[in-house]
């Protein structure tokens, strides 16, 4: 890194014609903005809109990426330089500077050397390193940079020329914060929260303390009143440079006074809203981690979130007359009240004294800071003994009781899974209450910049919490479904025809009717169990979310589902539907069979008898209830042999019979299909006539519409999708889930898998 930012010297010292003159002062100590801040979450943080819905976008990174520095750029240069004479000099070491400046200036490497290591990893590597790094300056052995003086003084002679011409007002300000920035530690997360719960809330800014309440109350305020009335006598050791401001002679010590206040006041607010909107509650990992994490985030008095804004609140109150005045308020009354009670118990005649009984203060103007925060005052502040965050902490504690019921229940998946589906619902879930009062109480009125700020860190946990539900009540419902359907279907129907396409037993109608169709157990459990969970449209799944969260439904489940619950027909049809089950009419045309004198085809108990005539069409209807359910296929030879090329009894039959062949599409739409056993070939042309089932797209034979090969997946939510919501499922392109298709439709190429 220091040949980083030694080369980047040089670069500036190359073209020194090209640095504009600067009316103000550098500004060090960048706002963090992307890859390494200290304590930036590994997780990208979120900042929900206005919406009711509680949506956090998923991979939002805090700040986005760091600008590049541009040797041509005086702020760029003038930082460059004080980093270098940091690393060189731990005296003038100011930590918020370094934090952005290290990370600034390391990024090009690591992300070229990173080789296979995940970016996020690295991110977090190289965060752990600078906070090691920083935190140990005071140490006598903290490894410093040999410094270049030649360098050093060059590039101070070309920035002294560029920054020569800027207003002494601006001087003293930049000394101003430049020595407070020395007095007072900067403002981080971890010094809020504690570094025990930085791995619940980080941040990805660090305030420098120059912009604190302890420094403006301690050096700031009276160092502006000081600069307004007499010289100052600054000095700026980056460029190693002195001079002496009378700012008495721009103007009224009391306009002087306000033009930098106000200089202070904005920057102030300016800080302290970016250091709001780097905050970040971190991912809780599993749903044990989550319970830890809850138990912390939700105690009322101890919670991290609540010590951050009252942090904040603290640090900000100071500039907004309607809270100031109520503390004076508050404080004033309470003399006075003492005062008049040491009075009434004093004998003897009247003491006069001046105290003024009302205790009215003179109201102090609403500055920057108050404008900014006057959001978070009315959150924090306490009414009648009661406030906003207090409710708020209330509802914390509520999930908080929540999740320890379900993790005391042994089991998490029944407990979340019905805490999700209340969530979804919105009654009855302690998270979606939390987030209506978010919403509906503490953000109401907020301008968009103050919810911007405020309501991230507000709803971060709901969101955090509901995340961590997904996964145990994704395995509740693999359970059920495994409960409910798989293993059902395993062991009575997996090794039966027609979902084991060699199996010599047939399942019965009642046994396939019991798990698809539209009265059967898939169709039962995606009511009962998924159905609070998913939006059905039609044949169409899709999980409800929340804050674009929810249940991540397999490819396998989403695809199959149509097909699945579509009603029964073809030989997966129970007999008990009567001529008003579905029916396909079709006709066969046979063809002339050498080494034969005749053959037969017999479909459901419908005859074709051909004997080497001039073919013509034969109609045959499938299912037919008048018949025997099977089909045969069998030829007499020149010698008077019997060859039975095909016999499949039961109400498959005439799907078997039509597997069993070899077949081909022609461009008019029928199919030729042929059988051979030994020397005899028998050869016929089928087309459909008229079906009520759906029927399958082109190809080169008759698309696979039936139960054949079909397979349930063992699962129907993806319990390891850490609660991305699934996309939208298809109806199945196999067509409905209906039983077999009209046997002629239902013929498939290649014995292709019914299912797939």
């Amino acid at each position: 890194m220091s040949d980083n930012l030694a080369s980047f010297l040089k670069d500036v010292n190359a073209h020194p014609d090209q640095l504009a003159p600067m009316t103000r002062a550098p500004e060090s100590g960048a706002t963090p903005a992307g890859p390494l801040p200290v304590s930036v979450s590994a997780n990208p943080a979120a900042a929900p809109g206005a919406a009711p819905s509680p949506a956090v976008a998923p991979n939002q990174q805090q700040g986005g990426l760091y600008n590049d520095a541009s040797p041509t750029n005086v702020e760029d240069a003038y930082n460059a330089l004080k980093t270098y004479l940091m690393l060189s000099d731990k005296r003038h070491v100011e930590q918020a500077h370094l934090t952005d400046q290290v990370a600034r200036f390391w990024r090009g490497w690591l992300e070229t050397n990173r080789g296979n290591m995940p970016r996020d990893e690295m991110i977090k590597s190289a965060e752990r390193m600078i906070t090691f790094y920083l935190s140990r300056v005071s140490d006598n052995d903290w490894p410093m940079i040999e410094a270049n003086l030649a360098l050093v003084d060059q590039t101070r002679e070309n920035l002294r020329r560029v920054v020569r011409g800027m207003p002494a007002r601006q001087r003293v300000y930049e000394e101003i914060k430049a020595r407070a920035s020395t007095r007072f530690a900067p403002m981080t997360i971890a010094r809020i929260v504690g570094e025990g719960n930085t791995g619940l809330v980080a941040g990805s800014y660090a305030i420098p303390g120059t912009f604190t309440r302890e420094a403006w109350f301690q050096y700031v305020q009276p160092a502006i009143r000081d600069a307004a009335t007499k010289e100052l006598q600054a000095k700026d050791w980056v460029l190693n440079t002195a001079s002496a401001d009378d700012l008495t002679l721009e103007g009224s010590p009391e306009q002087i006074q306000k033009t930098l206040v106000a200089m202070y006041k904005t920057e102030y607010a300016q800080h302290w809203q970016k250091f709001m909107q780097g905050i970040a509650v971190q991912g809780f990992g599993n749903f044990t981690q989550a319970v830890d994490a809850m138990n912390k985030l939700g105690d009322p008095q101890d919670s991290p979130i609540r010590k951050v804004l009252e942090t904040a609140y603290d640090q900000t109150s100071w500039d907004n007359p309607s809270l100031a005045n109520a503390t004076i308020r508050k404080a004033q009354t309470g003399v006075v009240n003492w005062v008049k009670q040491w009075f009434t118990r004093q004998p003897g005649g009247q003491i006069a004294a001046n105290v003024d009984i009302n205790g009215n203060p003179a109201d102090v103007p609403m500055g920057p800071i108050g404008q900014e925060f006057v959001g978070l005052g009315r959150i924090v502040a306490t009414h009648d003994g009661t406030s906003m965050l207090k409710g708020y902490m209330d509802t914390l504690s509520k999930v908080r009781t929540r999740f320890n019921v379900i993790k005391n229940q042994g089991d998490p998946g029944p407990g979340a899974r019905q805490l999700m589906q209340q969530t979804l619902d919105g009654n009855g879930s302690e998270l979606a209450d939390s987030l209506k009062f978010v919403d509906e109480q503490m953000l109401t009125g907020l301008t968009d910049s103050q919810r911007k700020s405020l309501r991230p860190l507000l709803v971060r946990p709901l969101m955090q919490a509901f995340a961590v539900v997904i996964q145990p009540a994704s395995v509740e419902v693999n359970k059920v479904w495994n409960a409910q359907v798989y293993q059902p279907f395993q062991n009575s129907l997996a090794n039966k025809y027609p979902f084991a396409a060699g199996a010599k037993v047939e399942a019965g109608a009642g046994e396939i009717a019991q798990v698809f169709g539209p009265d059967g157990s898939i169709a039962k459990f995606v009511g009962a169990t998924l159905g609070p969970l998913a939006v059905r449209r039609g044949d169409t799944l899709s999980a409800r979310t929340w804050g674009d969260m929810g249940l991540a439904l397999t490819p396998d489940f989403t695809s199959g589902f149509a097909r699945w619950v579509a009603p029964l027909a073809g030989g997966a049809a129970t007999s008990a539907a009567g001529s008003s089950e579905p029916q396909t009419v079709f006709q066969v045309l046979p063809q002339p069979s050498s080494g034969t004198t005749e053959y037969t085809i017999a479909i459901d108990g419908q005859q074709l008898r051909y004997r080497n005539t001039p073919p013509q069409w034969t109609n045959f209807v499938w299912p037919n209830p008048q018949g025997s359910p099977g089909a045969t296929l069998s030829a007499t030879t020149f010698d008077g042999r019997t060859v039975q090329l095909v016999n499949e009894p039961g109400r498959y039959g005439l799907e078997k019979l039509i597997n069993s062949a070899q077949r081909k599409r022609r461009a008019d739409g029928t199919f030729d299909l042929t059988w051979t056993q030994g020397s005899v070939s028998v050869s016929v042309t089928m087309r459909i006539i008229s079906t009520s089932q759906p029927t399958g797209g082109g190809g080169d034979q008759p698309q696979q519409q039936s139960l054949r090969g079909l397979r349930l997946p063992s699962s129907v939510a993806d319990a390891s999708a850490g609660g991305a919501a699934n996309a939208t499922a298809q109806p199945g392109s196999g067509g409905t889930a209906a039983a077999p298709q009209a046997a002629v439709a239902t013929a498939s190429a290649s014995n292709a898998q019914g299912a797939q």
